[in-house]
Protein backbone atom coordinates (compact mmCIF):
# COMPACT_ATOMS: atom_id res chain seq x y z
CA UNK A 1 0.00 0.00 0.00
CA UNK A 2 1.61 3.48 -0.90
CA UNK A 3 1.84 5.82 2.03
CA UNK A 4 -0.89 8.60 0.26
CA UNK A 5 -3.15 5.23 0.79
CA UNK A 6 -2.70 5.18 4.64
CA UNK A 7 -2.94 8.91 5.92
CA UNK A 8 -5.99 8.12 7.82
CA UNK A 9 -4.67 5.53 9.84
CA UNK A 10 -3.32 8.28 12.33
CA UNK A 11 -5.38 11.19 11.81
CA UNK A 12 -6.10 13.64 14.56
CA UNK A 13 -9.61 15.45 14.96
CA UNK A 14 -9.30 18.93 15.95
CA UNK A 15 -6.83 19.86 17.77
CA UNK A 16 -3.52 18.95 16.11
CA UNK A 17 -1.84 19.11 12.58
CA UNK A 18 -0.18 16.51 10.47
CA UNK A 19 2.97 17.78 8.22
CA UNK A 20 1.54 20.07 5.64
CA UNK A 21 0.80 17.51 2.84
CA UNK A 22 -1.21 15.12 5.40
CA UNK A 23 -1.98 12.97 2.64
CA UNK A 24 1.15 11.92 2.07
CA UNK A 25 2.57 11.19 5.83
CA UNK A 26 3.89 7.67 6.38
CA UNK A 27 2.75 5.37 9.13
CA UNK A 28 6.02 5.53 10.66
CA UNK A 29 6.39 9.52 10.44
CA UNK A 30 3.61 10.62 11.56
CA UNK A 31 4.74 14.10 12.36
CA UNK A 32 2.59 17.11 13.78
CA UNK A 33 2.79 20.42 14.88
CA UNK A 34 0.46 23.01 16.33
CA UNK A 35 0.26 26.74 16.32
CA UNK A 36 -1.68 28.50 19.14
CA UNK A 37 -4.89 30.57 17.92
CA UNK A 38 -7.48 32.57 19.95
CA UNK A 39 -10.61 31.18 20.55
CA UNK A 40 -13.89 32.68 21.10
CA UNK A 41 -12.86 33.94 24.80
CA UNK A 42 -9.99 34.66 24.61
CA UNK A 43 -7.94 31.66 25.15
CA UNK A 44 -5.17 30.18 22.92
CA UNK A 45 -6.03 26.56 21.47
CA UNK A 46 -4.45 24.56 18.84
CA UNK A 47 -4.92 24.63 15.86
CA UNK A 48 -3.99 23.76 12.27
CA UNK A 49 -1.71 26.75 10.03
CA UNK A 50 -2.17 26.07 6.32
CA UNK A 51 -5.63 26.83 4.46
CA UNK A 52 -7.86 24.34 2.34
CA UNK A 53 -6.42 24.06 -1.23
CA UNK A 54 -7.52 21.04 -3.71
CA UNK A 55 -4.79 21.53 -5.88
CA UNK A 56 -2.32 20.61 -2.63
CA UNK A 57 -4.58 17.43 -1.93
CA UNK A 58 -3.38 13.78 -2.52
CA UNK A 59 -5.10 11.47 -4.80
CA UNK A 60 -6.83 9.78 -1.99
CA UNK A 61 -8.50 12.67 -0.98
CA UNK A 62 -9.20 13.88 -4.21
CA UNK A 63 -10.92 10.54 -5.33
CA UNK A 64 -12.99 10.98 -2.68
CA UNK A 65 -14.09 14.44 -2.75
CA UNK A 66 -14.73 14.17 -6.41
CA UNK A 67 -16.84 11.00 -5.36
CA UNK A 68 -18.64 12.51 -3.24
CA UNK A 69 -19.53 15.64 -4.91
CA UNK A 70 -20.80 13.61 -7.85
CA UNK A 71 -23.24 11.40 -5.85
CA UNK A 72 -24.33 14.27 -4.21
CA UNK A 73 -25.39 16.33 -6.83
CA UNK A 74 -26.97 13.42 -9.12
CA UNK A 75 -28.44 12.09 -5.82
CA UNK A 76 -30.34 15.37 -5.13
CA UNK A 77 -30.99 15.83 -8.69
CA UNK A 78 -32.82 12.35 -8.59
CA UNK A 79 -35.04 13.35 -5.21
CA UNK A 80 -36.17 16.37 -6.43
CA UNK A 81 -37.01 15.93 -10.32
CA UNK A 82 -40.51 14.71 -8.98
CA UNK A 83 -41.87 18.29 -7.97
CA UNK A 84 -42.87 19.41 -11.32
CA UNK A 85 -45.20 16.33 -12.95
CA UNK A 86 -45.74 13.87 -9.78
CA UNK A 87 -48.35 15.62 -7.77
CA UNK A 88 -50.63 15.90 -11.09
CA UNK A 89 -49.93 12.07 -12.10
CA UNK A 90 -50.47 10.63 -8.27
CA UNK A 91 -53.83 12.58 -8.76
CA UNK A 92 -55.03 11.06 -11.71
CA UNK A 93 -54.19 7.79 -9.52
CA UNK A 94 -56.50 8.96 -6.66
CA UNK A 95 -54.23 10.24 -4.25
CA UNK A 96 -55.27 13.55 -2.57
CA UNK A 97 -53.15 16.26 -1.93
CA UNK A 98 -52.83 15.31 1.51
CA UNK A 99 -51.77 11.83 0.23
CA UNK A 100 -48.97 13.55 -1.87
CA UNK A 101 -47.99 15.55 0.89
CA UNK A 102 -47.89 12.97 3.09
CA UNK A 103 -45.74 10.82 0.71
CA UNK A 104 -42.96 13.75 0.16
CA UNK A 105 -43.32 14.15 3.51
CA UNK A 106 -41.92 10.22 4.87
CA UNK A 107 -39.22 10.52 2.85
CA UNK A 108 -37.52 12.99 5.80
CA UNK A 109 -39.55 10.93 8.53
CA UNK A 110 -37.79 7.99 7.63
CA UNK A 111 -34.24 9.98 7.43
CA UNK A 112 -34.93 11.42 10.74
CA UNK A 113 -35.63 7.76 12.11
CA UNK A 114 -32.53 5.78 10.90
CA UNK A 115 -29.21 8.19 10.73
CA UNK A 116 -28.63 7.69 14.28
CA UNK A 117 -29.02 3.85 13.73
CA UNK A 118 -26.84 3.86 10.67
CA UNK A 119 -24.43 6.23 12.32
CA UNK A 120 -24.21 3.51 15.57
CA UNK A 121 -23.83 0.76 13.19
CA UNK A 122 -21.49 2.50 10.53
CA UNK A 123 -17.85 0.50 11.36
CA UNK A 124 -19.36 -2.50 11.92
CA UNK A 125 -21.55 -2.39 8.14
CA UNK A 126 -18.10 -0.44 6.36
CA UNK A 127 -18.53 3.02 6.03
CA UNK A 128 -17.22 2.51 1.98
CA UNK A 129 -20.31 -0.17 2.10
CA UNK A 130 -22.80 1.93 3.60
CA UNK A 131 -21.90 4.41 1.30
CA UNK A 132 -22.38 2.62 -1.82
CA UNK A 133 -25.23 0.37 -0.81
CA UNK A 134 -27.20 3.51 -0.35
CA UNK A 135 -26.72 4.69 -3.36
CA UNK A 136 -27.59 1.72 -4.98
CA UNK A 137 -30.64 1.62 -3.29
CA UNK A 138 -31.59 5.25 -4.29
CA UNK A 139 -30.73 4.74 -8.25
CA UNK A 140 -33.19 0.89 -8.36
CA UNK A 141 -35.94 2.66 -6.36
CA UNK A 142 -35.46 5.66 -8.95
CA UNK A 143 -35.93 3.19 -11.52
CA UNK A 144 -39.33 1.15 -9.61
CA UNK A 145 -40.41 4.71 -9.23
CA UNK A 146 -40.63 5.07 -13.12
CA UNK A 147 -43.03 2.06 -13.45
CA UNK A 148 -45.61 2.76 -10.67
CA UNK A 149 -47.97 4.75 -13.16
CA UNK A 150 -48.76 1.19 -14.11
CA UNK A 151 -49.87 0.38 -10.88
CA UNK A 152 -53.66 0.01 -10.15
CA UNK A 153 -55.14 3.46 -8.86
CA UNK A 154 -55.94 4.31 -5.38
CA UNK A 155 -55.02 1.57 -2.39
CA UNK A 156 -52.44 0.15 -4.33
CA UNK A 157 -50.63 3.18 -6.02
CA UNK A 158 -50.34 5.12 -2.91
CA UNK A 159 -49.56 1.57 -1.05
CA UNK A 160 -46.59 1.31 -3.42
CA UNK A 161 -45.53 5.23 -3.54
CA UNK A 162 -44.67 5.07 0.56
CA UNK A 163 -42.91 1.75 0.25
CA UNK A 164 -40.60 3.00 -2.80
CA UNK A 165 -39.91 6.53 -0.96
CA UNK A 166 -39.60 4.99 2.10
CA UNK A 167 -37.21 2.80 0.63
CA UNK A 168 -35.27 5.25 -0.85
CA UNK A 169 -35.01 7.32 1.82
CA UNK A 170 -32.89 4.20 3.93
CA UNK A 171 -30.72 4.78 1.05
CA UNK A 172 -30.28 7.99 1.47
CA UNK A 173 -29.84 7.59 5.35
CA UNK A 174 -27.20 5.18 4.35
CA UNK A 175 -25.47 7.06 2.10
CA UNK A 176 -25.54 10.12 3.66
CA UNK A 177 -24.42 9.29 7.02
CA UNK A 178 -21.44 7.58 5.47
CA UNK A 179 -20.43 10.43 3.27
CA UNK A 180 -20.36 13.13 6.36
CA UNK A 181 -18.75 10.42 8.38
CA UNK A 182 -15.76 9.90 5.42
CA UNK A 183 -15.67 13.33 4.97
CA UNK A 184 -14.98 14.05 8.75
CA UNK A 185 -11.79 11.52 9.02
CA UNK A 186 -10.89 12.31 5.45
CA UNK A 187 -10.53 16.28 6.60
CA UNK A 188 -10.26 16.44 10.07
CA UNK A 189 -9.28 19.97 9.99
CA UNK A 190 -11.25 21.62 7.45
CA UNK A 191 -14.39 19.94 8.19
CA UNK A 192 -16.60 22.56 7.54
CA UNK A 193 -14.65 24.11 4.32
CA UNK A 194 -15.28 20.55 2.63
CA UNK A 195 -18.76 20.31 4.19
CA UNK A 196 -19.80 23.71 2.64
CA UNK A 197 -18.26 23.21 -0.69
CA UNK A 198 -19.52 19.82 -1.75
CA UNK A 199 -22.91 21.87 -0.03
CA UNK A 200 -22.72 23.46 -3.35
CA UNK A 201 -23.09 20.19 -5.45
CA UNK A 202 -26.12 19.73 -3.03
CA UNK A 203 -27.60 22.93 -4.02
CA UNK A 204 -26.98 22.86 -7.51
CA UNK A 205 -28.84 19.62 -7.67
CA UNK A 206 -32.02 20.51 -6.37
CA UNK A 207 -31.83 23.33 -8.13
CA UNK A 208 -31.88 21.54 -11.31
CA UNK A 209 -33.79 18.40 -10.64
CA UNK A 210 -37.17 19.97 -10.97
CA UNK A 211 -36.04 21.93 -14.57
CA UNK A 212 -34.55 18.43 -15.65
CA UNK A 213 -38.02 16.34 -14.23
CA UNK A 214 -39.96 18.12 -16.50
CA UNK A 215 -37.97 18.63 -19.48
CA UNK A 216 -37.68 14.25 -19.29
CA UNK A 217 -41.38 14.56 -18.33
CA UNK A 218 -42.63 16.10 -21.56
CA UNK A 219 -39.68 14.55 -23.58
CA UNK A 220 -40.82 10.77 -22.65
CA UNK A 221 -43.45 10.45 -20.40
CA UNK A 222 -43.74 9.68 -16.72
CA UNK A 223 -40.97 6.78 -16.28
CA UNK A 224 -38.13 8.92 -18.65
CA UNK A 225 -37.07 11.07 -15.51
CA UNK A 226 -37.13 8.40 -13.26
CA UNK A 227 -35.17 6.15 -15.21
CA UNK A 228 -32.50 8.57 -16.70
CA UNK A 229 -31.34 10.04 -13.04
CA UNK A 230 -32.07 5.70 -11.69
CA UNK A 231 -29.41 5.24 -14.34
CA UNK A 232 -27.08 7.84 -13.23
CA UNK A 233 -27.00 6.90 -9.50
CA UNK A 234 -26.60 3.46 -10.67
CA UNK A 235 -23.19 4.58 -12.42
CA UNK A 236 -22.38 6.58 -9.50
CA UNK A 237 -22.41 3.79 -7.40
CA UNK A 238 -20.51 1.21 -9.77
CA UNK A 239 -17.94 4.06 -9.94
CA UNK A 240 -17.70 4.32 -6.25
CA UNK A 241 -17.13 1.08 -5.77
CA UNK A 242 -14.28 1.02 -8.00
CA UNK A 243 -12.46 4.06 -6.84
CA UNK A 244 -13.61 4.69 -3.39
CA UNK A 245 -10.92 4.19 -1.07
CA UNK A 246 -11.98 1.88 2.25
CA UNK A 247 -12.54 3.45 5.20
CA UNK A 248 -12.98 0.48 8.03
CA UNK A 249 -11.08 0.40 11.06
CA UNK A 250 -11.40 -2.82 11.73
CA UNK A 251 -13.44 -4.43 14.46
CA UNK A 252 -13.62 -3.24 17.93
CA UNK A 253 -16.21 -2.55 20.67
CA UNK A 254 -17.23 1.74 20.44
CA UNK A 255 -18.62 2.76 23.50
CA UNK A 256 -20.40 5.91 22.67
CA UNK A 257 -24.00 6.43 21.44
CA UNK A 258 -26.09 9.04 20.86
CA UNK A 259 -27.64 9.34 24.11
CA UNK A 260 -23.64 9.79 25.07
CA UNK A 261 -23.47 12.00 22.57
CA UNK A 262 -26.46 14.42 23.61
CA UNK A 263 -25.25 14.81 26.74
CA UNK A 264 -23.18 17.18 25.13
CA UNK A 265 -24.86 21.13 25.69
CA UNK A 266 -23.10 22.30 22.34
CA UNK A 267 -24.22 18.84 20.39
CA UNK A 268 -27.96 19.91 21.35
CA UNK A 269 -27.25 23.56 20.46
CA UNK A 270 -25.71 22.58 17.28
CA UNK A 271 -28.83 20.08 16.59
CA UNK A 272 -31.23 23.12 17.17
CA UNK A 273 -29.96 25.06 14.80
CA UNK A 274 -30.24 22.19 12.31
CA UNK A 275 -33.49 22.12 13.07
CA UNK A 276 -34.21 25.71 12.81
CA UNK A 277 -32.59 26.07 9.26
CA UNK A 278 -34.13 22.80 7.60
CA UNK A 279 -37.26 23.60 9.58
CA UNK A 280 -37.98 27.18 7.85
CA UNK A 281 -36.28 26.04 4.51
CA UNK A 282 -39.06 23.07 4.41
CA UNK A 283 -41.51 25.57 5.68
CA UNK A 284 -40.82 27.62 2.11
CA UNK A 285 -42.14 24.77 0.00
CA UNK A 286 -46.10 24.37 0.55
CA UNK A 287 -46.13 27.90 1.38
CA UNK A 288 -44.46 30.34 -0.42
CA UNK A 289 -46.42 29.38 -3.89
CA UNK A 290 -49.89 30.63 -2.73
CA UNK A 291 -48.22 33.44 -1.22
CA UNK A 292 -46.97 34.71 -4.37
CA UNK A 293 -50.35 34.25 -6.09
CA UNK A 294 -51.45 37.79 -5.66
CA UNK A 295 -48.66 38.87 -7.85
CA UNK A 296 -50.10 36.51 -10.90
CA UNK A 297 -47.21 35.55 -11.84
CA UNK A 298 -46.10 32.62 -14.48
CA UNK A 299 -45.25 29.18 -13.20
CA UNK A 300 -41.70 29.88 -15.01
CA UNK A 301 -41.22 32.73 -12.69
CA UNK A 302 -42.49 31.43 -9.34
CA UNK A 303 -40.54 28.60 -10.38
CA UNK A 304 -37.32 30.69 -10.84
CA UNK A 305 -37.88 32.92 -7.22
CA UNK A 306 -38.41 29.35 -5.82
CA UNK A 307 -34.66 29.22 -6.52
CA UNK A 308 -33.15 32.25 -4.65
CA UNK A 309 -32.93 30.92 -1.59
CA UNK A 310 -31.21 27.91 -2.46
CA UNK A 311 -29.31 29.63 -5.10
CA UNK A 312 -27.96 32.14 -2.77
CA UNK A 313 -27.38 29.30 -0.04
CA UNK A 314 -25.21 27.01 -2.30
CA UNK A 315 -22.67 29.68 -3.57
CA UNK A 316 -22.11 30.95 -0.48
CA UNK A 317 -21.60 27.83 1.32
CA UNK A 318 -18.36 27.23 0.42
CA UNK A 319 -16.66 30.74 1.63
CA UNK A 320 -18.99 30.03 4.86
CA UNK A 321 -17.55 26.84 5.12
CA UNK A 322 -13.58 28.63 4.77
CA UNK A 323 -14.95 31.10 7.06
CA UNK A 324 -15.80 28.98 9.45
CA UNK A 325 -12.64 26.55 9.53
CA UNK A 326 -9.89 29.70 8.93
CA UNK A 327 -11.13 32.12 12.05
CA UNK A 328 -12.87 29.14 14.44
CA UNK A 329 -16.41 31.05 14.06
CA UNK A 330 -18.52 28.07 14.89
CA UNK A 331 -20.62 30.20 17.81
CA UNK A 332 -20.33 33.27 16.45
CA UNK A 333 -21.80 32.57 12.57
CA UNK A 334 -24.25 30.42 14.81
CA UNK A 335 -25.71 33.54 16.50
CA UNK A 336 -25.45 35.59 13.32
CA UNK A 337 -27.01 33.47 11.23
CA UNK A 338 -30.00 32.62 13.28
CA UNK A 339 -31.04 36.13 14.45
CA UNK A 340 -30.13 37.62 10.81
CA UNK A 341 -32.32 34.65 9.58
CA UNK A 342 -35.05 35.36 12.06
CA UNK A 343 -35.08 38.73 10.71
CA UNK A 344 -35.65 37.93 7.23
CA UNK A 345 -38.76 36.21 7.80
CA UNK A 346 -40.38 39.00 9.95
CA UNK A 347 -40.16 41.34 6.53
CA UNK A 348 -40.54 37.81 3.94
CA UNK A 349 -44.37 37.68 5.64
CA UNK A 350 -44.35 40.48 5.87
CA UNK A 351 -45.10 40.50 9.94
CA UNK A 352 -48.55 41.40 10.46
CA UNK A 353 -47.27 43.51 13.62
CA UNK A 354 -45.03 45.93 11.31
CA UNK A 355 -47.90 47.74 9.36
CA UNK A 356 -45.43 49.90 7.64
CA UNK A 357 -43.54 47.04 5.89
CA UNK A 358 -44.59 46.95 2.44
CA UNK A 359 -45.99 43.86 0.62
CA UNK A 360 -44.07 43.80 -2.37
CA UNK A 361 -42.25 41.39 -5.40
CA UNK A 362 -39.00 43.07 -4.67
CA UNK A 363 -39.04 42.77 -1.41
CA UNK A 364 -39.73 39.04 -1.02
CA UNK A 365 -37.29 38.54 -3.34
CA UNK A 366 -34.68 40.29 -1.50
CA UNK A 367 -35.78 38.70 1.82
CA UNK A 368 -35.40 35.09 -0.21
CA UNK A 369 -31.70 35.56 -0.73
CA UNK A 370 -31.03 37.31 2.80
CA UNK A 371 -32.46 33.74 3.46
CA UNK A 372 -30.35 31.85 1.67
CA UNK A 373 -27.24 33.62 2.76
CA UNK A 374 -28.19 33.19 6.76
CA UNK A 375 -29.45 29.93 6.83
CA UNK A 376 -25.95 29.08 4.91
CA UNK A 377 -24.62 30.95 7.96
CA UNK A 378 -25.42 28.94 11.03
CA UNK A 379 -25.74 25.47 9.32
CA UNK A 380 -22.28 25.00 7.75
CA UNK A 381 -20.66 25.52 11.14
CA UNK A 382 -22.98 23.48 13.18
CA UNK A 383 -21.48 20.17 11.94
CA UNK A 384 -18.07 20.97 13.60
CA UNK A 385 -19.93 22.33 16.20
CA UNK A 386 -21.40 18.55 16.94
CA UNK A 387 -18.04 17.04 16.48
CA UNK A 388 -16.69 19.71 19.20
CA UNK A 389 -19.27 18.45 21.49
CA UNK A 390 -17.93 15.06 20.98
CA UNK A 391 -14.18 15.94 21.84
CA UNK A 392 -15.95 18.07 24.78
CA UNK A 393 -17.09 14.52 26.57
CA UNK A 394 -14.01 12.63 25.52
CA UNK A 395 -15.48 10.70 22.96
CA UNK A 396 -12.03 8.94 21.19
CA UNK A 397 -11.68 10.43 17.72
CA UNK A 398 -12.44 7.25 15.23
CA UNK A 399 -15.26 6.59 12.47
CA UNK A 400 -17.47 5.33 15.16
CA UNK A 401 -17.70 8.70 16.44
CA UNK A 402 -17.69 10.60 12.86
CA UNK A 403 -20.82 8.00 12.20
CA UNK A 404 -22.80 8.99 15.49
CA UNK A 405 -21.84 13.16 14.60
CA UNK A 406 -22.90 12.28 11.06
CA UNK A 407 -26.09 10.26 12.46
CA UNK A 408 -27.49 12.79 14.60
CA UNK A 409 -26.80 15.76 12.47
CA UNK A 410 -28.71 14.18 9.15
CA UNK A 411 -31.23 13.12 11.71
CA UNK A 412 -31.51 16.65 12.84
CA UNK A 413 -31.94 17.98 9.75
CA UNK A 414 -34.71 15.26 8.21
CA UNK A 415 -36.75 16.27 11.74
CA UNK A 416 -36.47 19.92 11.10
CA UNK A 417 -37.20 19.65 6.81
CA UNK A 418 -40.19 17.00 7.87
CA UNK A 419 -41.94 18.95 10.44
CA UNK A 420 -41.31 22.49 8.17
CA UNK A 421 -43.95 21.84 5.53
CA UNK A 422 -46.54 20.17 7.76
CA UNK A 423 -46.59 23.41 10.45
CA UNK A 424 -45.65 25.91 7.98
CA UNK A 425 -48.72 24.50 5.51
CA UNK A 426 -51.37 24.58 8.66
CA UNK A 427 -50.06 27.56 10.41
CA UNK A 428 -50.58 29.54 6.32
CA UNK A 429 -54.08 27.59 6.57
CA UNK A 430 -55.03 29.01 9.84
CA UNK A 431 -53.35 32.12 10.50
CA UNK A 432 -51.82 33.68 7.02
CA UNK A 433 -48.30 33.71 5.39
CA UNK A 434 -47.69 36.52 7.61
CA UNK A 435 -48.16 34.98 10.61
CA UNK A 436 -46.53 31.53 9.74
CA UNK A 437 -43.80 33.84 8.41
CA UNK A 438 -43.96 35.00 11.81
CA UNK A 439 -43.82 31.85 13.53
CA UNK A 440 -40.08 31.22 11.88
CA UNK A 441 -38.54 34.28 13.19
CA UNK A 442 -39.84 33.52 16.58
CA UNK A 443 -38.40 30.32 16.32
CA UNK A 444 -34.87 32.08 14.85
CA UNK A 445 -34.68 34.35 17.46
CA UNK A 446 -35.87 32.07 20.05
CA UNK A 447 -32.95 30.16 18.97
CA UNK A 448 -30.40 32.98 18.96
CA UNK A 449 -30.81 33.51 22.53
CA UNK A 450 -30.20 30.32 24.09
CA UNK A 451 -27.08 30.24 21.98
CA UNK A 452 -25.98 33.33 23.44
CA UNK A 453 -26.83 32.18 26.52
CA UNK A 454 -25.16 28.94 26.46
CA UNK A 455 -21.99 30.93 25.03
CA UNK A 456 -21.52 33.26 27.72
CA UNK A 457 -22.78 31.43 30.50
CA UNK A 458 -20.96 27.36 29.53
CA UNK A 459 -17.06 26.87 30.77
CA UNK A 460 -16.31 25.21 27.38
CA UNK A 461 -18.56 27.02 24.80
CA UNK A 462 -17.37 26.26 21.49
CA UNK A 463 -14.20 25.74 22.12
CA UNK A 464 -11.72 22.97 20.98
CA UNK A 465 -10.47 20.47 24.02
CA UNK A 466 -6.87 20.51 23.81
CA UNK A 467 -5.66 16.73 22.09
Amino acid sequence: MQTSDIDTEKQPLLGSQSNHHDNDISINNPQTYTTPEISENGSAKPVQTDEFSFRALGRRKKVIFVIIGMVNFSAFTCFSLLAPFFPAEATKKGASTTIVGLIFSCFQFWIFITSPIFGYFLTRIGAKFTFISGIMVCGSCSLLYGILDKCPPNEVFIAMCFLCRTVEALGCSAYLTAAAAIIAREFPHHVTTVFGTLETFTGIGLMVGPPIGGALYEAGGYGLPFWTMGAILLTCGFISFIFMPGQDEGTRVFKGSVLQLIKSPLAVISCLTVFCGSFSLGFLDPTLANHLKVFNLSSLYVGLIFLCAPAVYGLTAPLLGYLSDAKSWTGSMMMIGLFFSGISYIFLGPAPFLPFVPFTLWLTIVMLCFVGLFVGCCLIPTFTGILIGARQLGLDESLDTFGMVSGLFNSSFSLGAFAGPSIGGLLQDNFGFGWAASSCAFLYLASTLVVILFKFTSKQGFNKPPT
